[in-house]
């Protein structure tokens, strides 16, 4: 059994609308000193044997679901 993830995270420079609300947020609750808020989304993928090559299953996976390739990138990870 294979288990991969996949992380999918904005592009450098790319706006983050969750994070500039967090980020917004964590100053008017009185945390100082923030410089900046990322977020990424991580999928974890359970495979049975009948898959014989899962990291490709999840790569295609990213490429065509998950991802949008202009502003977004992604890992894989086992």
């Amino acid at each position: 059994m294979a288990r991969i993830s996949v992380e999918i995270k904005f592009h450098p420079g790319v706006e983050d609308p969750e994070a500039l609300t967090i980020q917004k947020n964590l100053k008017l609750l009185g945390y100082e000193g923030i410089k900046s808020v990322k977020t990424s989304k991580i999928y974890e993928f359970e495979f049975d044997e009948s898959n014989t090559d899962p990291e490709k299953t999840v790569r295609e996976i990213s490429e065509k679901l998950l991802a949008n390739p202009v502003i977004q990138s992604f890992s894989i990870k086992e």
